[in-house]
This record gives C-alpha cells, structure tokens and sequence, in this order.
C-alpha cells in the first residue's frame, strides 16, 4: 500500500520528544520510497518483483497504526474512544484524496464514453473493491490497484479491536497466532478456490487480492512495534531476525526452483513462475508471501536496531521526502502511466529497454510533482485535523 503508504505517523519536529515506542523513525519513509518505486518500476516493466513493495507496505502499515496506537491509548481509558479515534484518524489520512482520486476516475470514464465503469463505484468507496476483481477484472486500467486500498481497510476494521480489547501480551499471543495463521487461511482460500474459480489464473489471483490472506503480514508490522524497544536495544538480534528471514526466502526459492528443475530441466524456464504476485501450484501461493512479508519484516527490524548499512542507505537524500508523500505517489502514478504511455506508445507494439526506462522517468517525475502537490494543498489541511482524536 500504504503508505507513507496508507499510514501516518508522528510528525518530525515535534515540540514534546516522543516516547522511544513512539518516535518517529525518518528510514521507515525511506522504506515507503523503496515499496512505491518498485511497484511503479513494474508497471513500467522494468522490475518484475516490484509487486513485492505492496507486501513491504503492508508491513509498514501493520508496524505505523501500531506505534500510532500505543502512543494514544494512554489517555483514554475508554475503549471505545480510541476505537473511534482510530478510526477517524485513518479516515482523515487516507479517504479525502482517495474519494477525490475515485471521482476523477469517475468523470473521466463518463468523458471517455465509458459509463460503465460506474459499476465499480459502490465496491471502491465500501473498499471491497478487491472482491470485485476475483471475478471481475479491471476494466479501467487506471483504478486498477485500488485493490490494495481495500486489503488495507479491511485489516483496520479488525485491528483496533483486538487492540481495545486484549492486554498487551494476550496482542502479542493473537498477533503470532495470526501471523502462523496466514499460511492457514491461504491454504483454505486454495482449497475453496480449486473448485469455485475456472482456472489457475483466477485461483492465483484471488489468493493474491482477499485480504484476510495477508492480515499476517500486517500482523508481522503489530508485532515488531510492541516489540519495539527490545529490537532497538539489540542489534544482534536485529541481524538474527534478518538473516533468517533472508535464509526463509533464498529456501523458498531453492526448492521450487528444485522442483521446477525435476520437470523443465536445468535452465532460465526453471526459475520462472518462483517469485510472482499471482502465482499457483503446488502450495507456493501458500508460502510465498509470509517468505516476502518475514523478509520486509527484518528490513524494519534492522532499522529499529540502527543497522548501518540500512541506515546510510534509507538517509540518500530525498527519500524520506518521497516517502512521506508515497500515498498519493501510489495513487497517482497508475493514471499519469495510461496518459504518458497513450502519448508514448511502444513502436510496433514492442517495449524497448530504452522506451520503459523514458516511460519510466516522466511517470516517477510527474507522479511526485503531483503527490507533492497534492501532500501540500490537499493532504495536509486534512490532516492538521488528527490531533483532535489523538
């Protein structure tokens, strides 16, 4: 997502120094920067695995609403007021340029000749949107990732209460179990899906758009902000988490590409079909995004921890700056590629390496200019709004 992707956390600068379970930590942005790049790198076609930044955000968002909750649960002993203002506090972050975003969608379609599309209308503004697409491919190219917005709202809808309503440890207990449960619930998403969709293309993407499929992922994020101060105060068992989860993942794709090897022999069709959002057989759609989701996990971890490595790469200037408008980034960068690439269309239908790498430059540079914008004129008035349900 996403985002920041699809979340927000306290503002740098801030006159009071915030709690260490609190404070702002400027590399998760960096994060930010690095999963909205890739994704717009593959809708370019210049990375493949660029998907992989939606599951990083995920991640990150799993990890921002939590440090935002511990840092206002405090005050309210009332577990309903901090449900709501939960609530209100990602409302006001993430639906006015969403809602502004559909809209524009919207009028646009009806100028295009295009009504239509106004079918898509109540499953984008209920964030069920993901749903709608298992069965009903995108007809508007432009609008055609507002699925990760729904996985995301979905998540919000359960967190807060397991939140409100559970003793920190009794999280920390639901939150594991959840994060074992993931592979669980894609198994049985796999099991229903075998006899209720046509083909493996359909059963692949719908294991990769339900969104309680990847609550572990947000659930990864939840967990290392409660365990926040413990992972700042132990670089070595930063490392640890990291290389582990890189050693989960470099296995993952050693035995599929083993099994692949058994059937295809030894070459580049091999190792096809191993890291790939929408991806079937043989239970990979089952491991492969708690591999990806462990892995994005350490990269927070390793930060938290003041890795320096990570920490000189997340301080490139420039990319907490991106980061921090990364949401509208996300949002925007799908319709400026259908304009740019409708006035740069591939010669003979073909994509150059040359043609994406220019689609690719004027995409990312228009994209910011008009998040950056729209951080500063549309975003941040709203958002001077959440400090009344802190």
């Amino acid at each position: 997502m996403g985002t920041q992707a699809l979340t927000a956390s306290a503002a740098p600068g801030a006159a009071d120094p915030a709690p260490a379970r609190t404070a702002y930590v400027g590399e998760i942005d960096a994060l930010r920067c690095f999963a909205m790049t890739a994704v717009v790198l593959q809708h370019c076609q210049l990375l493949p695995l660029g998907w992989m930044g939606v599951w990083l955000f995920y991640v990150i968002s799993g990890f921002a609403i939590t440090t935002s909750l511990l840092g206002s649960d405090a005050p309210h002993p009332s577990r309903g007021l901090l449900i709501r203002n939960f609530m209100l506090r990602r409302a006001i972050r993430i639906w006015p340029i969403y809602v502004l975003f559909v809209a524009g969608n919207m009028i646009w379609a009806l100028i295009a000749s295009r009504p239509d599309i106004l079918g898509e209308l109540p499953y984008l503004l209920t964030f069920t949107y993901n749903f709608r697409m298992i069965a009903h491919e995108a007809q508007w190219p432009a609008i055609g990732h507002l699925w990760t917005i729904s996985v995301e709202e979905q998540f919000y809808l359960v967190f807060p209460f397991l939140f409100a309503f559970l003793d920190r440890e009794g999280l920390k207990r639901a939150l594991a179990a959840l994060v074992v449960a993931g592979p669980l619930i894609r198994a049985g998403l796999s099991v229903w899906a075998e006899g209720a969709l046509p083909d493996d293309g359909y059963k692949a993407f719908a294991i990769y758009v339900i969104g309680p499929a990847h609550f572990d992922s947000f659930a990864i994020g939840a967990l290392i902000a409660l365990h926040r101060d413990a992972i700042a105060a132990d670089l070595a068992r930063a490392r640890l988490y990291f290389f582990a989860a890189l050693g989960a993942f470099v296995a993952y794709c050693g035995v599929y590409a083993g099994l692949q090897m058994q059937s295809l022999g030894f070459g580049a069709d091999a190792l096809r079909n191993i890291i790939s959002g929408i991806l079937w057989g043989e239970g990979r759609q089952i491991v492969m995004y708690s591999a990806i989701a462990l892995l994005a996990g350490s990269l927070i971890a390793l930060v938290l921890a003041k890795e320096a490595w990570i920490g000189a790469v997340c301080a490139i200037p420039g990319l907490q700056a991106i980061g921090r408008v990364s949401y509208g980034a996300y949002l925007y960068h799908l319709p400026v590629l259908v304009l740019v690439s409708s006035l740069l269309p591939a010669r003979d239908g073909a994509w150059s390496f040359t043609h994406q790498a220019m689609t690719f430059a004027i995409v990312y540079g228009v994209t910011l200019a008009v998040a950056f914008a729209s951080f500063r004129f549309i975003e941040k008035p709203f958002l001077r709004l959440r400090h009344r349900f802190a």
